[in-house]
């Protein structure tokens, strides 16, 4: 598919901002299927994936789609189809819609699955086939998680809801009880490398969400200090708001000039990066938006208490700033040379 033109990028992302803001939470996934995202997302992700996930960011709403980003890799290696309707296995090589699976993701920390909390964003839609990767034996293994059972004796299934900094994102704990309604679909090399390779694509995926939020946090900020006056004068005039909001702003350039980057150079390290810079954005123009804001930033009735909330919460998946720094020098350690990134 040929790039999308500027104009019809713009179509595309107020489309999808109609959608997002109109759209009721649980009917958001067969919202996005009727109108051709995932289509696109399998034909060209370069589009799909910024417009969907930066006007999430923007508008501070939620959908599953982090979960069908994440998942092609996965239903690859595991020789997993679409089910459809009356339960049969789709044909080879068809496209998944946004609810068709749930990718369980580590907790902060946690490294692989089962080695700690576990999570999946489901976005107030029910859960029903989980894909976890873990390491319970020593060897990269991806189940199935059938989230719909409960087992023999009436006890509840492997999903409990998750409150928290955010319940709008509709985050939900996968629980393991020893269910039967797990099974094995596939282990060793091929799930490892199926499993860096949906994280980088959840990284870009989350890079571009909090790129949106973070712009968003910046735009509140920037009428603020336009409309409140001190003085006799707005407070936009003033050197110390210039210096925070210019801070944030150029923060902000970096952290999309990463995520294109990931785009244009994709694999685990640019992917990586994309998510280090647009969570350390997001928290530092998070920091100066509250300064700028003063008390009216605290308030219930402002809307930013829930940029700040979702930006804490997205940027805790698959690796925060401080995590991903770590696992960045690991990476350096372990390769010997620095690589080069960009072409300047």
């Amino acid at each position: 598919m040929s790039p999308l033109e500027s104009g019809e990028r713009e179509m595309l992302r107020g489309s999808l901002r109609r959608l997002l803001t109109g759209t009721d939470p649980e009917k958001r996934p067969a919202a996005l299927d009727e109108f051709g995202w995932p289509e696109l997302l399998a034909s060209d992700p370069a589009e799909a994936v910024p417009a969907l996930f930066e006007t999430q960011g923007e508008t501070v709403t939620a959908s599953p789609a982090l979960n069908a980003v994440m998942a092609g890799p996965l239903v690859a290696a595991g020789g997993l189809h679409r089910r459809e309707a009356d339960g049969a296995a789709g044909a080879a090589g068809a496209v998944d819609g946004v609810g068709e699976w749930t990718v369980v993701l580590p907790g902060p920390g946690s490294g692989w699955g089962r080695t700690g909390a576990v999570y999946a964003v489901a976005a107030g839609t029910p859960v029903t086939r989980c894909l976890d990767v873990g390491q319970p034996d020593g060897q990269a293994t991806l189940a199935v998680v059938d989230a719909a059972r409960s087992d023999d004796q009436g006890a509840a299934g492997p999903v409990e809801p998750v409150e928290g900094v955010d319940p709008e994102l509709g985050l939900v704990r996968v629980v393991d009880r020893g269910s039967p309604a797990v099974r094995v679909a596939a282990q060793g090399e091929s799930v490892t490398a199926a499993w860096a390779e949906a994280v980088a694509a959840g990284r870009r995926a989350l890079a571009h969400e909090l790129c949106g939020l973070s712009r968003s946090m910046l735009a509140l900020a920037v009428d603020h200090a336009r409309e409140r006056r001190q003085f006799g004068q707005p407070i936009g005039a003033f050197q110390a708001v210039k210096h925070r909001l210019a801070e944030a702003k150029v923060a902000l350039t970096a952290a999309e000039a990463a995520a294109g980057e990931a785009w244009a150079d994709p694999g685990p390290l640019t992917a990586l990066l994309a998510k280090l810079w647009a969570g350390r954005t997001a928290r530092l123009t998070g920091k100066q938006a509250q300064q700028v804001l003063g008390g009216m930033g605290f308030t219930w009735e402002h809307p930013f208490h829930r940029h700040v909330r979702r930006a804490l919460v997205l940027d805790s998946l698959l690796g925060s700033a401080p995590e991903l720094e770590h696992e960045l020098g690991r990476s350096l350690l372990a390769g010997g040379e620095v690589p080069r990134l960009a072409r300047l």
